[in-house]
């Protein structure tokens, strides 16, 4: 009986310590759209006209309690719409290891036509940001 007990607890411990933050407890603090030329970097400033030789970069802010420790994996998905068409989609699986967390995708303006655009980005299908910006030549 004890090495069942013993053998309970010991599970117990580990399920406590791969413990992560749930989406729910995820908060955005900020986003924007910017660009990046020749695929450097790029300055927090937020801009509404992406030039087409340009990068467009999507930064969004989360943050999380309680703020120490990792808060685990979770799937990042960046959708890009023009009007009511999705024109790209772009996911990866982050480690959100503390907060605040900056998430960032980046791709070349070039990939769009001229014109009005809007950027979803969502994390484990719950939708964190939304951007609009114009990409022009």
């Amino acid at each position: 009986m004890k090495t069942i007990w013993l053998a309970g607890m010991a599970a117990l411990a580990m399920l406590q310590g791969c413990a992560s933050v749930s989406v729910d407890q995820m908060t955005p603090t900020g986003g924007m759209v910017t660009s990046a030329r020749g695929g450097g970097g790029w300055d927090e400033t937020p801009m509404k006209q992406i030039k087409q030789r340009d990068s467009v970069v999507v930064l969004t802010h989360l943050k999380w309690d309680p703020q120490a420790g990792s808060a685990g994996n979770h799937a990042v998905k960046w959708t890009w719409y023009s009007e009511d068409k999705v024109v790209a989609i772009r996911e990866k699986e982050v480690k959100f290891d503390k907060t605040p967390m900056r998430l960032n995708w980046h791709l070349p303006a070039g990939n769009f036509d001229p014109g009005h655009y809007r950027v979803i980005v969502t994390v484990d299908n719950k939708i964190m940001d939304t951007q609009e910006y114009d990409i022009v030549r």
